[in-house]
């Protein structure tokens, strides 16, 4: 009996769920098989059957409704049906970036606080799920129905052309190269092309991690945690202009959203009804997106992108620093939330302490702690409620807990400003100024919509936030002195106290250390910042702003949010330096003048500009995306999708591809349905679109189906007339051939009597000379991965192969090499 070599079998404890096809999703770069657990974790394997990670769901309720792997293996995408989505890290599993398909049409709430949003919202159950993802990397030297040679290349082009990055060469070497052959356009092309991708934020300094300090991460803030993630969320694209890096995130709601590098939104477009496949090449700037409406009814929908705009210098370059803003607030954001954190944290300790010691003083009618410790610093007389204070309560080991919080507190704020937030700050202001000087220099153009005043807003924002730290920072080194000082002195009155008041060894221990103590920074220390730092008012958020949510009218309406500018911050914090000791600060002409140099409500202003410029960026990006072209598969409504691909057309033809579906009849199990659609970019509608199709029988009775990703054949899996299976290989013919192509009997599997494995389902992957057919049975319990190469390598029929045999057979690197391009 024919057989292919047996990879590895795999059995799970429960059931894997493969029975939907996309709850399987196989990375072909590293031989990864990411599967749907019953416990709606993504459990992530190797082809050997060990697993490598596990991605785990915050909510236990949740279900995964689609997955997918990026080309390269260095993002695994996954649904959930909570109608989020989150991209995690190939290598580890961790969350990279998460999004939601849901919002009914509403628009998401401004909230007047830096709460983190954990997604908890469950106001649109029953919403929208993510059913499918594409990933797509284009060169966009692929010319579709614009002008040039054959080469791409536009002899016509001007100097607007290249100013505006209308089109350049791809290869900008090359490019660069032509200098000396003469050819002084592609020379230009280049020059300006490298010009524009001048980054000075490569030449500064990576930015540290974020030391969360047991603070709760939000799901931005996971991102920060280490310095291997940081640095690879704020790593250099590098120049990159030849591609486009695409992702397709298809709703069940029928509406597909465009994402570049993952994360920068270029537009949403409507298909109509429930996508249930997806499609790409590399070669063609059309993604097919095949959807099923409520009456079975398929329709394909061909959605092209305008990848020359793009791919230009001018978009990378928007592109590039719209998602470094969206980061850069992500991480400005967490470090504000670590340094409201660590001050609370900090304080409560010595606040307890203090707490109960004014509860015991105002009971005896002894004033209060403050009042004390003062009397005390001042006269070296001890009360007999505070000697039992110092000595039974604070005493050495609580002390010691009080003097560890507080300059731990102090060092981990300063470390946050100087090494997070204002390095922060820093490159928020160059990508700003970046973007703004490109929409003063397109201002009335199509080339770039963004007003300029929004990144001016944004400057502010930043410079306003700039000033506070840099005010935190002053007022952090003095208090910090006054704190060593003052708990220098209470470890010496612990002493003095514990051997007693007049004793020997306390006046030895007076005259020993008493003429070190600072009392200037003591006194002020007990006077003014014992129980209330001056950091309060930078640190912690205004009441009135704290859980506050509004529609966008509501919240620029708020008075807070009409006071915000740099000069009004710059005259708050100059007037707060005027205002004496236990005073109020108050100013007339602004409706809270604390808010202007509080650093968390600073950050909901800055968080509001960046939003609306975001916001702005986005509605042009979305002018770029044309409606969608649809057609009518001929088939019967209740036939079964089993696979979907794209490749270039056959005749070669710029710009046009074909579509070929794989359906299951419904009439006759054993017989396969195979239509194709030829799709022409950029032409109208009545031009665009070509069909045929052609029916495939195979004698038996189909369980599943799926394309070979690399030649021009299909593997099927049927079952026999002796009660076993069959895996199949059935070879298309070209468009010019219909002649009827040769089935090969790949592999036999015995009838589950004699095996105990009943296949149902299969998923192909892999790479050239490594391609791989997973077959699912036992109602997700097991599988048997299989060696498609087997013969093409020598093999005889037969048998079992190595793992070590598999890795090291034809090209490309197997799952041991986890290197990303």
């Amino acid at each position: 009996m024919p057989s292919l070599a047996i990879i590895s079998e795999k059995s799970f404890p429960g059931t894997t769920r493969p029975a939907v096809s996309d709850l399987v999703a196989y990375c072909d770069t590293h031989d990864l098989v990411a599967i749907a657990a019953e416990t709606h974790d993504v459990v992530i394997y190797r082809i050997t059957g060990h697993a490598a990670f596990t991605i785990k769901r915050r909510n236990g309720e949740a279900e995964v409704t689609a997955l997918k792997w990026k080309q390269d293996g260095s993002v695994l995408a996954v649904g959930w049906n909570d109608g989020t989505y989150g991209l995690h890290s190939g290598e580890t599993g961790r969350l990279l970036s998460q999004g939601s398909v849901r919002g009914g049409g509403r628009e998401r709430e401004w909230r007047l606080d830096l709460m983190p949003d954990y997604g908890d919202d469950e106001d649109d159950e029953g919403g929208p799920v993510v059913t499918q993802f594409g990933w797509e990397w284009h060169a966009t030297s692929v010319s579709n129905g614009v002008r040039g040679d054959s080469n791409g290349n536009d002899s016509s082009l001007t100097t607007e052309d290249w100013c505006d990055g209308a089109e350049e060469d791809p290869d900008h070497l090359n490019a660069i190269a032509s200098l000396v052959d003469g050819n002084e356009r592609d020379a230009i092309l280049a020059l300006t092309t490298n010009i524009s991708a001048l980054d000075v934020i490569t030449v500064l300094p990576k930015l540290s991690a974020i030391p969360s300090h047991g603070l709760r991460a939000a799901p931005d803030g996971n991102k920060f945690g280490t310095q291997a993630i940081t640095d690879t969320v704020f790593a250099s694209p590098g120049v990159k202009h030849s591609n486009v890096d695409a992702l397709l995130i298809c709703s069940s709601d029928g509406h597909v959203q465009v994402l570049q590098d993952e994360t920068v939104k270029i537009g949403t477009v409507g298909v109509g009804s429930k996508p249930v496949m997806h499609a790409s090449c590399k070669s063609s700037a059309c993604h097919s997106v095949l959807c099923q409406d409520d009456t079975g009814e398929l329709h394909a929908n061909f959605i092209d992108l305008p990848l020359h705009t793009l791919g230009g210098s001018l978009f990378d370059v928007i592109a590039t620093n719209t998602k470094r803003i969206q980061n850069l607030l992500a991480y400005i954001t967490q470090t504000i939330r670590c340094i409201q954190h660590d001050f609370t944290t900090g304080l409560q300790f010595p606040t307890r302490i203090m707490t109960n010691m004014n509860a015991e003083l105002a009971e005896k009618q002894e004033g209060d702690v403050v009042t004390n410790l003062y009397h005390l610093a001042m006269t070296s007389d001890f009360t007999p409620t505070m000697l039992e204070w110092l000595v039974d309560i604070v005493k050495e080991t609580n002390h010691k807990r009080w003097d560890q919080a507080v300059n731990a507190m102090y060092t981990n704020i300063h470390n946050h400003l100087f090494f997070n937030l204002l390095p922060a700050l820093n490159r928020l202001s160059i990508a700003t100024t970046t973007l703004r000087g490109h929409a003063r220099f397109h201002e009335g153009t199509s080339n770039f919509e963004a007003p300029p005043a929004l990144f001016t807003q944004m400057l502010e924002g930043i410079d306003s936030l700039r000033l506070v730290a840099q005010k935190m920072q002053l007022l952090i080194m003095t208090e910090h002195r006054q704190f060593r000082a003052f708990s220098k002195w209470t470890r010496v009155m612990i002493e003095i106290g514990v051997a007693g008041p007049g004793s020997t060894g306390a006046i030895e221990t007076e005259e020993r250390e008493v003429p070190n103590f600072d009392y200037p920074l003591l006194l002020a220390y007990i006077q003014d910042t014992l129980t209330r730092s001056q950091l309060t008012r930078h640190i912690v958020q205004p009441t009135l702003l704290q859980g506050t949510r509004a529609s966008r009218g509501m919240f620029f309406a708020h008075p807070f949010m009409e006071q915000l500018g740099y000069e009004r911050t710059k005259e708050a914090l100059r007037r707060l330096g005027e205002v004496k000791l236990g005073e109020e600060f108050q100013w007339t002409e602004a409706c809270d003048a604390e808010a202007l140099v509080n650093l968390p409500a600073l950050g909901v202003g800055l968080a509001a500009s960046v939003r609306v410029a975001m916001e702005s960026v986005a509605v042009w990006q979305g002018k770029m995306l044309t409606a969608p072209t649809s057609v009518a598969v001929g088939a019967a409504p209740d036939a079964v999708v089993l696979d979907l691909r794209m490749e270039p057309h056959v005749g070669g033809e710029a710009g046009r591809s074909t579509t070929t579906v794989l359906l299951l009849s419904p009439e006759n199990t054993a017989q396969l349905l195979v239509l194709e659609t030829a799709h022409s970019a950029r032409v109208s509608r009545d031009e665009a679109l070509t069909t045929g199709s052609r029916t495939i029988g195979l004698g038996y009775e189909v369980l599943d189906a799926s394309f070979h990703a690399l030649q021009p054949a299909l593997i099927a899996l049927v079952r026999d007339e002796a009660g076993g299976s069959l895996l199949l290989r059935h070879s298309l013919p070209s468009a010019q051939d219909n002649d009827d192509t040769e089935i090969t009997v790949l592999h036999t599997f015995p009838p589950s009597s004699d095996s105990g494995f009943e296949p149902q389902k299969l998923v192909i992957g892999g790479r050239p000379g490594k391609m791989v057919c997973v077959v699912f049975g036992n109602e997700g319990r097991e599988w048997r991965a299989l060696d498609l190469d087997f013969v093409e390598r020598g093999g005889d029929g037969g048998g079992a192969v190595t793992t070590e045999e598999f890795m090291e057979d034809g090209d490309g690197g197997g799952d041991a090499e986890m290197s990303f391009a």
